[in-house]
């Protein structure tokens, strides 16, 4: 009989994603994919809405005022589109996750995340800790 290899990292439960019933996998899969949706429609509203992208801007003869407002714009779309990127990276890898069949999994511990937190947060990668 073939030993089944397991990396040493994955304790041998984690085998498969058997405590998310197919089902309650799917709705969370249409929950990401939704969710996908929406944050890559917002990003696309960032990235029209920045100032830098605002052909007219370049020949303006604008104030010092009217250009520190203009540099807090910059700044301010910059952040939101990088915080609306990362929530963007933690929902393809949560895709990734249910592709590879380690979904639902602790990323440190390897047990399951309770159903109930992953309906919360369906990007959650960690158990919340018991203090």
């Amino acid at each position: 009989i073939k030993a089944l290899y397991m990396p040493p990292s994955i304790p041998l439960y984690c085998t498969g994603m058997k405590h998310l019933p197919p089902e309650t996998l799917e709705k969370l899969k249409h929950m990401l994919l939704d969710q996908r949706a929406k944050l890559a429609n917002v990003r696309d509203g960032v990235d029209e809405e920045n100032p830098v992208h605002d052909v007219t801007r370049i020949n303006d003869n604008a104030s010092p005022d009217a250009d520190a407002s203009e540099e807090v714009a910059i700044i301010s779309s910059e952040v939101f589109g990088n915080q609306v990127n990362d929530s963007l990276a933690r929902v393809d890898a949560a895709l990734k996750h249910i592709d590879e069949g380690t979904y639902g999994l602790d990323s440190e511990t390897g047990e399951p995340i309770p159903v109930e937190r992953l309906f919360v947060d369906p990007t959650a990668t960690r158990n919340v800790q018991k203090s």
